[in-house]
């Protein structure tokens, strides 16, 4: 990333330039090293360095899971942590985890901590591993929260991959249904459009419909095209204002099986990172505080900021949560029975098991009701083109009759 900065040097003059470093806080601490006195420090913005941060994106929630295990076995058998990380980025096969992993240990050479170094891959790891690093550093349980952040993510990988793995077939027809419309509008369509117009005859209705729709497709197809993209930008940039993400959320979450799968896997994410933080010993507060940003959906982050602040007041956690309507009877009931008996952590995690086993099923019922779905929406295209290329040939056979 790149800094421009304003400050006064060693002859006490104000200067200016530019300078490269992988945030801000680098940027400050090259500027103390030369002992210059920081005015002005902003970074420069252009289309390189977003397109580059975009490119590059984050690591993968399967490789942050391998290497928060390779990193807590190191750990565990008193391996130096410089050493550790030039081993692990040797190592490394996958390529933006061992460029991650080359910055944090140039930082940790620096004699910077880890959690310090890991801030350093400008958001290519989890805030949460992060943050969590860093309380493990502090309380002196970083071997546990790497080994239970290692669980974490490799939960979440299973998760995404279930998802991904849903989508392929809906995706598949997707092609062949655009495919099948192009094909008979590009080149049957035409064929048949000449022997009518040869033969004067008139077209069915369903045959001129399709006619008038490739007319249309042809002369303003492009335009179309550039009304959908900036028509999707636009939503894209609305939906990022939280008043309106919540009104899409709370959408979705109505949706029949989508909506309810949604609210699971946001219960299963919720639950297991809640055990997580009171596995490594945070005050309540500041969990909640975390927790916000955690969640993945604007109606239960809402929850979470409403509870939190009557937590804040002096009520425990299940009466806080009791009064959202998001979280089910059971995440509750398995509170307040953990508050009751201090088992909260465990109890948390079993919710966790508990509804992952609800994501997997309702992920495996969406993948049973969308393939017919879309068998039937193809057949649905392919049986109206058929009629509309058999009507005026049956018509043009009774004429020649």
């Amino acid at each position: 990333m790149e800094f421009r900065y304003k400050v006064i040097n060693e002859q006490m003059q104000i200067a200016t330039g530019v300078l490269d470093a992988v945030d801000s806080e680098a940027a400050k601490r090259i500027l103390a090293d030369n002992q210059w006195q920081m005015i002005e420090l902003s970074e420069v913005k252009g289309w390189g360095n977003w397109l580059g941060r975009e490119f590059k994106g984050k690591v993968k929630y399967e490789s942050v899971s391998a290497f928060c295990s390779q990193m807590a076995m190191m750990i565990r058998s008193g391996a130096n942590l410089v050493r550790g990380l030039e081993i692990l980025a040797a190592q490394s096969e996958d390529k933006r985890l061992k460029e991650v992993i080359e910055t944090v240990f140039r930082s940790v050479s620096r004699g910077n901590s880890l959690s310090q170094a890991m801030r350093e891959s400008r958001g290519a790891l989890p805030e949460l591993l992060v943050n969590l690093v860093a309380v493990g550093e502090q309380s002196g349980m970083l071997d546990s929260v790497l080994t239970s952040m290692a669980e974490y993510y490799e939960r979440e990988n299973f998760i995404h991959k279930k998802i991904a793995s849903a989508a392929i077939y809906p995706v598949i027809m997707l092609v062949v249904l655009i495919g099948l419309i192009g094909f008979f509008l590009g080149f049957i369509l035409p064929e048949i459009m000449d022997l009518m117009t040869q033969n004067g005859q008139k077209l069915p209705a369903i045959t001129q419909l399709i006619v008038d729709s490739s007319t249309f497709l042809r002369s303003y197809g492009l335009v179309l095209v550039a009304v959908l993209a900036g028509l999707a930008a636009v939503l894209y940039r609305l939906f990022k204002i939280p008043k309106y993400r919540y009104y899409l959320d709370s959408f979705l979450l109505r949706v029949p099986l989508l909506g309810k799968n949604t609210r699971a896997v946001v219960t299963a994410r919720f639950s297991r990172t809640l055990a997580l933080f009171l596995h490594s010993s945070i005050p309540i507060v500041p969990i909640l505080n975390s927790m916000e940003n955690i969640v993945g959906n604007e109606v239960p982050r809402l929850a979470v900021v409403r509870a939190r602040e009557r937590v804040i007041r002096g009520e425990t956690l299940a009466a806080a949560f009791g009064q959202e309507k998001f979280f089910d009877p059971l995440v509750i009931q398995m509170m307040s029975i953990g508050e009751e008996t201090g088992r909260l952590e465990e109890l948390m995690e079993e919710v966790a098991n508990n509804y992952d086993k609800r994501v997997e099923i309702g992920i495996a019922r969406m993948v049973a009701l969308v393939e017919p779905m879309f068998t039937v929406l193809i057949g649905i295209f392919a049986g109206g083109m058929i009629i509309s290329i058999a009507l005026p040939i049956f018509n043009m056979a009774n004429v020649v009759k």
